[in-house]
C-alpha cells in the first residue's frame, strides 16, 4: 500500500542528489574558468615581457598558453553541462544547444593544441601562424562555437539579479567571438581581436557571474536543509 509513497520519496530524493551536483559541477567550473582565465592572463603578461610587443611568445611560455587552452576547453563543457541541468523545462533545448556547441568547441581546440605540443614540435611546424589550417579551426572553436554556445547559454537564464548579470555577460561575450570570426573570412586579422576581447576577457567575466548564479543555489538548497534556516 505504501509503495508508491516510497517510490516517489526515493524519486524525489535522487533527482535532489541530483541537482546538488550539478550546482557543484557549475560552481566548479565557473571558478576553474575565472581561475585560468587570470592565469592565461599571467602567463601571456609573462611570454610578452620576455619577447617584446614585436616578436611572437616562443617556448615554454608558448608551450603552457597552450596547455591552459585545452584546460581552459574542459572547465567550458564541465560549465555548460551544469548550465544544461540548471535550465528550466521549456528552456532544456536551449541549454542542450549550448552544451552541443561547447563539445564541438573543446574537440576542436583540444585536436589543434595536441598537435601543436607533439607533431608541431617535433617537425617545427609553427601551427598558430596565420594563415594556416590548424589556425583556422582554432578560430573556429573560439570565435565561432565558443560564441554560439555563449549566446545559446544566455537564453537559458531567465529573472532578475545575478541570472539577469549571468545572461548580458553571456550575450556579451558571445556577440564579441562570433564579430571576431569576421578577421579570419575577410582576411584582417585586426579584427579578429574583436574575439580574443570575448573569449579572453568576456568569457572570465561571464563565468564568474554565471558562477555567483551557482553559488546562490548551492547556498539555497543548504539553507533549505538547515532545519535552523
Amino acid at each position: 500500500m505504501h509503495r508508491p509513497l516510497q517510490d516517489r520519496l526515493h524519486m524525489r530524493c535522487q533527482v535532489n542528489r541530483e541537482s546538488a551536483l550539478n550546482r557543484k559541477v557549475g560552481l566548479l567550473s565557473s571558478s576553474g574558468l575565472v581561475i585560468v582565465g587570470v592565469t592565461y592572463a599571467v602567463v601571456v603578461a609573462v611570454g610578452v615581457a620576455q619577447a617584446g610587443l614585436a616578436e611572437p611568445i616562443v617556448d615554454p611560455v608558448l608551450a603552457v598558453m597552450e596547455g591552459i587552452t585545452v584546460v581552459a576547453s574542459l572547465f567550458v563543457v564541465g560549465l555548460f553541462v551544469a548550465v544544461y541541468g540548471l535550465a528550466d523545462h521549456e528552456r532544456k533545448p536551449l541549454g542542450l544547444i549550448a552544451l552541443s556547441f561547447a563539445v564541438i568547441m573543446a574537440a576542436l581546440t583540444s585536436a589543434v593544441h595536441f598537435v601543436a605540443l607533439t607533431a608541431g614540435r617535433q617537425t617545427g611546424f609553427t601551427a598558430l601562424e596565420w594563415p594556416s589550417t590548424l589556425y583556422a579551426l582554432e578560430l573556429l572553436a573560439w570565435d565561432v562555437f565558443l560564441g554560439l554556445t555563449l549566446l545559446f547559454a544566455a537564453a537559458v537564464f531567465v529573472g532578475s539579479g545575478a541570472r539577469a548579470v549571468a545572461r548580458w555577460s553571456l550575450a556579451a561575450a558571445g556577440a564579441l567571438c562570433l564579430l571576431g570570426a569576421i578577421g579570419p573570412v575577410i582576411g584582417d586579422m585586426a579584427v579578429q581581436r574583436i574575439g580574443i576581447l570575448g573569449y579572453g576577457v568576456g568569457l572570465p567575466i561571464a563565468s564568474l557571474a554565471v558562477a555567483q548564479v551557482f553559488r546562490r543555489e548551492v547556498d539555497r538548497a543548504d539553507g533549505s536543509r538547515d532545519p535552523t534556516a
